[in-house]
């Protein structure tokens, strides 16, 4: 699926902020300021049917990779399909490249045996982590 031009930012920041309206925020951590490619994918990339917030492509000579974001207040189990949805419909190759996926969260009703059950589906289907982080939390490009 082609991404539309208005949906994509170039960015090079130490800290690469993605935040939703009224939910959640994740920071991005970049020291070494990679050129990365951030794109609204809710409203802009896809704009019908489920999909996740985020999509953030790094494409240099220290890896390629995609990273996910699903900003949520606690419903984690929806954000799980926002994810599979939009890994089907916007990654490069949902096989092989290997990909990061995050759900941002306030409260966490999921148990951890789903958790783990996510993350297995996650690893074996679309080459992706899948990791559950609170609100605010920084994580390393």
């Amino acid at each position: 699926m082609k991404i539309p031009e208005e949906c994509k930012a170039i960015l090079s920041d130490k800290k690469i902020a993605l935040s939703g309206k009224r939910t959640t925020t994740l920071y991005l951590l970049n020291p070494k300021e990679r050129r990365v490619e951030k794109i609204v994918v809710d409203g802009c990339a896809i704009t019908e049917g489920k999909r996740c917030d985020w999509l953030v492509r790094l494409n240099d000579p220290i890896s390629k990779e995609e990273v996910f974001v699903e900003l949520k207040g606690s419903s984690v189990y929806e954000a799980v399909d926002q994810l599979r949805t939009t890994i089907k419909r916007l990654s490069t190759d949902r096989a092989k490249l290997p990909k990061r996926s995050f759900i941002v969260f306030n409260r966490n009703p999921m148990t951890g045996t789903d958790t783990q059950k996510y993350a297995l589906e996650f690893r074996k289907k679309f080459n992706s982590e899948l990791k559950l982080v609170k609100d605010k939390q920084a994580v390393p490009l």
